[in-house]
């Protein structure tokens, strides 16, 4: 029995019986298809939608060039609001070195020519940080509690440091600036004061200045004899933060509390940290 040969190897009588024999063409890769069909695609957005790209590119450069412009003129403010602040500062009785150890008192209250030009200083401050924002203000608040206590003025000294804190939000100078007001409430022996602003404060901010806001609670505790809320305290600090900012702090609170000594790892501290 024959078996007939596939068509492709049969031979007609005119070919050439050396010619080689024909191969089929490899199919086109599918995956080479897909390729070039979404080059075209993309190649075809592009062209029909150029423009957009171009109002996107427009929109882009006039937000740089007013970001550039928001920046030049915050920093110029900046400038000009410290700026103002030295001026008075340079207008300042100086504190001569025995008294910056506090070998001798900064001012003499005999001196009345010194005490009008510290409070001169102190209301001149105090403009300065009505009429500003944010950090500036917190500074110019704080200089002029700082000039109206050199003055004698406690009671004006108080209402400059609770501006200094009003003025502030969450930054380096207005933690300075609560922590300088919890200071004046704890010399002036208002304890609950002391202790609602550095829970405030603990709310308030977060990370490290929260941390130090309720270290520095239960130290007020302890010293007004409320030891339970101190460890109370305490044990807020140990469950909010794992990781302790001021490891040397908390261990002096817990050898107080008379607790072991706690197991935190050091946290990063942000830079500038009073």
């Amino acid at each position: 029995m024959l078996v007939r040969p596939p068509a492709e190897f049969v031979l007609a009588s005119t070919d050439d019986p050396n010619k080689p024999l024909p191969h089929p063409e490899p199919p086109e890769s599918q995956d080479e298809d897909y390729v070039v069909k979404a080059q075209m695609a993309f190649s075809e957005f592009i062209l029909g939608h150029w423009h957009y790209f171009g109002y996107a590119l427009g929109l882009v450069l006039v937000g740089s060039a007013a970001y550039g412009v928001w920046s030049s003129w915050a920093a110029g403010r900046a400038k000009d609001q410290y700026g103002a602040i030295a001026e008075i500062d340079y207008r300042m009785p100086a504190v001569d070195q025995m008294a910056m150890f506090g070998m001798t008192p900064k001012d003499d209250p005999a001196d009345t020519e010194r005490t009008a030009t510290l409070e001169e200083g102190a209301r001149r401050y105090e403009a300065l940080g009505a009429s500003n924002s944010g950090d500036a203000a917190v500074v110019a608040w704080l200089k002029a509690e700082e000039a109206w206590t050199r003055a004698g003025k406690p009671d004006a000294a108080k209402a400059a440091g609770e501006k200094a804190s009003a003025a502030g939000g969450k930054s380096v100078i207005s933690f300075a600036a609560d922590t300088s007001a919890v200071r004046a409430l704890s010399d002036a022996g208002k304890q609950d004061e002391a202790e609602a602003r550095l829970r405030d404060m603990a709310g308030r901010y977060s990370g490290f200045f929260a941390e130090q806001s309720l270290i520095r609670l239960a130290g007020v505790q302890l010293d007004g004899g409320k030891a339970d809320a101190a460890a109370t305290t305490y044990t807020e600090i140990e469950t909010r933060f794992p990781k302790s900012g001021d490891v040397a702090s908390l261990g002096a609170l817990a050898s107080r509390l008379g607790k072991p000594k706690p197991k935190v790892e050091p946290a990063a501290v942000p830079a500038g940290t009073p």
